[in-house]
């Protein structure tokens, strides 16, 4: 059966307001087991977060956000749920979700998710922040847009919370690397590195 690309109703996209309303540090681990839909074309992908690492902002010096807002970092400072997408060396794609309140720019790097069945994806084609968004089609074509406006291309939906959630260090970063804010799902094995 193909998979469809339904909004959530209301009751769940408030539950999911609530969330993404949250600080960084705080929504990240309850965004893991979310499932992440995408609308490409005529496809639709469904995906399973099984980790992500939250940005602090202003006060963290990996944070994008940290020297404050310019043009490229101005969907973070947006309502919880705005999509912000860079390009590290030109050439791969990340996804971060605009956490905590309005103007507060929070927020949740995907780093990593599971194919659910039916979406026609590899095992392991999510793991990591490149491959996540290659695979999903997404790029800087969807930075500024919200997760729940009515002609969304990419949704987020509930869905099963992991057992076991594992906290380590960030990846990849030089500045705030000490911080334990990277948070995953401790039996998925789709992890875009091993935890430290």
């Amino acid at each position: 059966m193909p998979l469809r690309f339904e909004l959530p109703r209301r009751a769940e996209r408030e539950r999911l307001q609530r969330v993404l309303s949250l600080p960084p540090e705080e929504a990240a681990p309850k965004l893991l087991g979310c499932v992440l839909l995408r609308r490409a074309g005529r496809r639709v992908f469904a995906a399973r977060l099984v980790e992500v690492e939250a940005y602090l902002g202003v006060g963290d010096p990996a944070a994008h956000a940290f020297r404050g807002r310019t043009p490229r970092t101005a969907p973070l400072f947006g309502a919880p749920g705005t999509l912000y997408v860079y390009l590290v060396y030109g050439l791969h794609h990340c996804l971060n979700l605009a956490t905590d309140r309005d103007g507060y720019p929070g927020c949740v790097l995907l780093r990593a998710a599971e194919g659910l069945p039916g979406s026609g994806l590899r095992p392991r084609a999510l793991s990591g922040p490149g491959r996540l968004c290659r695979s999903l089609a997404i790029d800087l074509k969807l930075t500024g847009r919200q997760l729940f406006e009515p002609d969304a291309a990419l949704t987020l939906r509930e869905g099963p919370a992991p057992s076991r959630i594992g906290v380590s260090r960030r990846v990849g970063i030089r500045h705030g690397a000490e911080r334990r804010l990277r948070f995953f799902d401790a039996d998925s094995p789709a992890l875009s590195s091993a935890p430290d």
